[in-house]
């Protein structure tokens, strides 16, 4: 998550500096969410505050999905394994065959598995003042005055075969709303009216949808356009 933010405000800065870029939006999808996430907190404030979209599609928490994948052998001697590596400044080791299906280092293992690792951000076992402390500088990332305005859409696919089955889609899409929302109600729908003054992240769920949308007919098609919707409010914003 760290590499990434680094990379994502170089890139940035380049689009600044050689391309005269003003403002950003940014879609995120799997672990893109988040990366999106990570950026809006611990990107450089000046480049953050160019953000005008945020869309994410498919914000599953990787320690819950991780469960569910073919050859995935998740165990707390693992995890202790991969806590010991990095107390002794080891975390690009590998972890052994037994830890999970493709190698992965100690340090990445921890920040998926653990809770509250780097990568923990959307998992339904946390309380809605947990979720909150993680989720909630999206609100305060978009009404900041620096800030270009930032408007962030969710959105989750009722059918994401990496949720498992024990979850409900609805209320987890609600509460990660409410919680990037500081608090505040009104996160569905489209955007329109007074309450875009404090309402910055807003949910969609994708009735049909699959993890990548390649299966539910339609959604591909309904995520695009509340994606652009977004983005004809915040080029309106701009002029």
């Amino acid at each position: 998550m760290e590499r990434d933010t680094k990379e994502l405000v170089t890139l940035m800065d380049y689009l600044v500096c050689h391309h005269s870029a003003e403002q950003f939006a940014l879609v995120g999808h799997s672990t893109g969410c988040q990366n999106s996430i990570h950026f809006l907190k611990y990107g450089r404030r000046d480049v953050v505050d160019r953000m005008k979209v945020v869309a994410l599609q498919a914000p599953v928490s990787d320690r819950e999905s991780l469960t569910l994948s073919p050859g995935s052998n998740h165990s707390a001697e693992h995890l202790t394994h991969a806590e010991s590596l990095i107390s002794q400044n080891k975390g690009n080791e590998t972890m052994p065959r037994s830890a999970f299906w493709a190698p992965i280092t100690a340090s990445r293992y921890v920040s998926l598995f653990n809770i509250g690792g780097d990568d923990d951000y959307f998992s339904s076992d946390f309380t809605n003042e947990e979720l909150a402390g993680r989720l909630g500088h999206v609100g305060d990332v978009g009404r900041r005055e620096s800030s270009g305005g930032l408007r962030l859409l969710v959105a989750f696919s009722k059918k994401d075969e990496y949720v498992p089955e024990s979850v409900e889609r609805d209320v987890l899409l609600e509460r990660l709303v409410l919680a990037m929302n500081n608090g505040f109600e009104g996160g569905g729908g489209d955007g329109d009216g007074e309450s875009t003054a404090v309402v910055v992240a807003r949910g969609l769920m994708l009735e049909n949808g699959n993890h990548n949308l390649s299966k539910g007919e339609g959604d591909k098609e309904e995520f695009v356009g509340a994606v652009g919707k977004l983005m004809e409010l915040a080029t309106s914003d701009v002029q």
